[in-house]
């Protein structure tokens, strides 16, 4: 493991038992075992390291949803069955909260835009590339007569909402304060039901495939616009 990829597992490290608030140079350079200037060696600022494991974040995430799709696709070939597009993005939505669930502290940071070097080339393409694997789905749906009429990335925009919403709302406690323990399994299936207008029936819990992390091979990005944009943070903060 190279210093630069130890500093970035520490990062992980540190978030998943600290949170955001304990995410400092300081504090991963001290879970490392370097000294507290050693990570600025590598990486300019705090922003362009969390930048560069929220990039990893990215990367994960769409791997994590075509390992499920896989994983989908082949569980319905061996019913005897081929899944439509339609359930295609209703499972891809499905993994989007089981990665979430499975990565809080890598997805958190993913999504914390003051946080993170927004400048970042490999952040830009992964985030890129994240919201294309959806679009693209989306329009392989509109192909196949659902609202073909519709903005297909308005359409994938306002599905990732949703199922990004359940995501955050499982991670910080609230559906299951409201309705139950088992929320988190529960509701991605019944939410991505219902938001692509599938009959019950219809709906597939994939129920194979684990969330991955880490450094995947990058994806292409897409055209579309992406999911991480802002205007460029201070990152001189928080760096102690």
């Amino acid at each position: 493991m190279t210093p630069r990829e130890r500093l970035l597992q520490a990062a992980r490290d540190v978030v998943a038992t600290d949170g955001l608030e304990g995410l400092t140079l300081r504090a991963i350079a001290r879970h490392a075992g370097v000294s507290h200037g050693a990570p600025l060696r590598h990486f300019p600022s705090l922003a362009a390291l969390l930048a560069a494991l929220a990039a990893e974040g990215f990367t994960g995430l769409m791997a994590t949803i075509d390992a499920v799709l896989d994983a989908a696709d082949d569980e319905a070939v061996a019913q005897g069955r081929t899944l439509t597009s339609r359930q295609r993005v209703a499972v891809a939505g499905q993994a989007y909260v089981r990665f979430a669930l499975a990565e809080p502290g890598v997805y958190s940071v993913m999504f914390r835009q003051e946080r993170v070097d927004v400048t970042d080339e490999a952040y830009q393409l992964q985030g890129f590339a994240a919201f294309q694997q959806l679009v693209d789905l989306v329009a392989a749906a509109q192909r196949d007569g659902w609202r073909p009429e519709g903005d297909t990335v308005e359409l994938a925009a306002v599905f990732w909402a949703n199922v990004h919403g359940l995501a955050e709302l499982s991670l910080h406690g609230s559906l299951a304060a409201v309705v139950g323990p088992d929320a988190a399994e529960r509701l991605p299936l019944l939410s991505t039901t219902l938001s692509l207008g599938l009959d019950p029936d219809e709906g597939v819990a994939p129920r194979t495939a684990r969330p991955t992390a880490g450094r995947i091979a990058p994806a292409a990005p897409g055209p579309t616009a992406p999911i991480a944009t802002a205007t460029h943070p201070d990152t001189t903060g928080g760096q102690s």
